[in-house]
């Protein structure tokens, strides 16, 4: 190979063939093992000044163990002619976005309309030490005219995206607005990789990577993007597992849950320890928290592990043992032994609901029976207390009430008077005859000054028939002069021939 701006043997490598735009020549470098390249430089033969032999573009074709094959480089933007030299002095260099992962690269002179090139070449890279060799995953998902797809992918493309490598090891992280690309343009495929949950039916993201050897893990880092307002979020959970042949993981998984963060929208990097674990394979499980996850960036903490290791065996899924069933037709009692059902949460729920409802009805009712008998009892009626004869000192009436019961003694002859209490209109009624009830007790008040009946007070009332022994058709204004008096007459007021209705 001609090294640039040196002039050994002829000065550059010239194909036999004049170059078209169907190139079938090309210049071959061995690196032996996987290098990142991130650059390019050529040169025309300058041949002392007599070489007027140069490159205007060429393409790129590369290859490394895991993919198999010769792949055919393609920029950010899917263009695969990369412009080459306009002279056979001056030197061309081209970054390469996205970098290539390879061990053999080639160089294809490439030219519109046929003519003879010549060719020094140069590239700028280092080796691959991350030991990433693959990723595998599903493809992003597009989101209206976006498509968040691992575009510079260049593995297998079957549905699921195998045995390549791509944005996620690229060494570029995506900006926070998550549709800006991280490239000088301003692209819609860039930047980030996004994949939506509505389209994997409650299932969580799957990548699984592969490396060089069985290496010790100390640590994953994931750049993720969390713009929440747009509906995308960091992961709400990941389970990390581990494997040497790549197709059990039996070991138990790292768990890592992320605490929501939905105040700061940058993008942020998340660094899980993973505590020395060993693995040549390794399968990260991420749980959405949103509708949206978007990664960037996918990178490694890790040594090549040193000793002897053996893929993993099969787990054993053992059935389990069946009871043992006896069946007796002569014995009917024998019947099968019902099972303990589980209650429903939902119907539980329910349950729990209707006896709520039933709970506070019940107060409300209480609290409306009693609130109703206070008003009752504060705005009864005063009829009752107008009609009120007071009993201290008259002790010939009956034990019950100072106005008794309207019931016919059978030795006197005589009548006493019972309060009634009229529930519903909230007052006081007697059992006098009406015309008589008006005229003795009338529309008086108990603290109003009554003027005393100018009789005798030793004459009985025309009135003591219905009253008996009762003093209130009496003149007891000099009651506590002279009791006896007043309460002699009365006794004999009635005769016995006195009969009522």
């Amino acid at each position: 190979m001609q090294m640039l701006k040196q002039e050994s043997h002829g000065g550059a490598w010239c194909p036999k063939q004049q170059i078209t735009a169907e190139p079938r020549e090309w210049l071959e470098i061995d690196l032996h093992t996987v290098h990142m390249i991130t650059a390019t430089g050529t040169q025309g033969r300058f041949g002392n000044g007599q070489g007027v032999e140069f490159s205007e573009a060429y393409l790129l074709e590369y290859w490394r163990p895991k993919l198999g094959k010769w792949v055919r480089y393609r920029n950010f933007r899917g263009e695969e002619v990369i412009e080459g030299n306009k002279n056979t002095y001056l030197e061309s260099k081209k970054e390469l976005e996205p970098p290539i992962w390879a061990s053999k690269i080639r160089f294809l002179p490439y030219s519109y309309h046929r003519r003879t090139v010549c060719m020094r070449v140069e590239l700028y890279g280092c080796p691959w030490n991350d030991g990433i060799v693959s990723y595998s995953m599903p493809q992003g998902d597009k989101r209206n005219n976006w498509e968040f797809f691992d575009a510079t992918y260049d593995g297998y493309w079957d549905g699921q995206l195998l045995r390549g490598l791509g944005q996620l090891t690229d060494g570029k992280t995506g900006p926070d607005y998550f549709k800006m690309s991280y490239y000088d343009t301003y692209d819609r495929s860039q930047g980030w990789v996004g994949w939506k949950n509505d389209t994997r039916s409650g299932h969580p993201l799957e990548i699984k990577f592969e490396f060089d050897h069985v290496r010790e893990f100390s640590a994953v880092h994931i750049y993720c993007n969390n713009q929440f307002t747009r509906d995308v979020q960091v992961f709400s959970e990941v389970s990390i597992m581990f494997s040497i042949g790549g197709r059990y993981y039996t070991g138990d998984p790292i768990v890592y849950t992320y605490m929501e963060d939905r105040i700061f929208e940058h993008s942020r990097n998340i660094t899980i320890k993973l505590h020395h674990r060993i693995g040549k394979f390794v399968k990260l499980r991420f749980s959405f928290a949103s509708r949206w996850i978007m990664i960037s960036e996918v990178t490694f903490d890790s040594d090549i592990a040193h000793g002897n290791f053996t893929p993993e065996t099969p787990p054993t899924t053992a059935a389990p043992r069946l009871p043992d069933i006896t069946y007796t037709r002569d014995n009917p009692l024998q019947a099968e032994v019902p099972v303990a059902k589980q209650d429903d949460p939902t119907y539980m729920a329910v349950i729990i609901g209707v006896l709520i409802v039933v709970i506070l009805l019940l107060a409300v009712a209480m609290f409306l029976i009693v609130t109703r008998h206070r008003q009752r009892k504060n705005f009864a009626s005063p009829l009752g207390a107008k009609s009120a004869i007071p009993s201290g000192n008259h002790q010939h009436l009956s034990p019950e009430s100072a106005y008794g019961t309207t019931e016919k003694d059978p030795s006197l002859m005589t009548y006493r008077v019972e309060e009634l209490d009229d529930r519903y209109a909230g007052t006081k009624l007697t059992t006098l005859p009406r015309d008589l009830n008006d005229r003795l007790l009338g529309d008086v008040r108990l603290d109003e000054y009554q003027e005393p009946f100018h009789e005798n007070k030793y004459r009985a009332s025309p009135h003591t028939a219905y009253y008996g022994y009762s003093t209130v058709v009496v003149d007891n204004k000099d009651l506590h002069d002279n009791v006896e008096q007043s309460v002699q007459p009365i006794a004999y007021a009635v005769s016995s021939q006195t009969h009522f209705a």
